[in-house]
């Protein structure tokens, strides 16, 4: 199975099922999909800067939890 790196807004479109993410279901499908630490932290400061109920970042992270996560490490910067 081949992998594919998921930026926070193809993420963020999919996770809220926006028509736009229909658009990136032929590059997820079949795939492990990769995030990397950056978009983690970017969409854990959206929920709280949205001021999400515990119970739907539950589900955000119920969604994230297949994916691979990439952490940051100097080798990577």
């Amino acid at each position: 199975m081949s992998s594919v790196v998921v930026d926070t807004d193809v993420v963020s479109f999919v996770f809220k099922n926006y028509p736009i993410g229909r658009q990136y279901d032929g590059d997820l499908a079949d795939r492990t999909l990769i995030v990397s630490f950056m978009t983690l932290a970017e969409l854990d400061r959206w929920t709280s800067q949205s001021n999400w109920s515990e119970a739907r970042r539950n589900w955000l992270r119920l969604y994230l939890a297949p994916f691979v996560l990439v952490p940051y490490g100097r080798a990577l910067s």
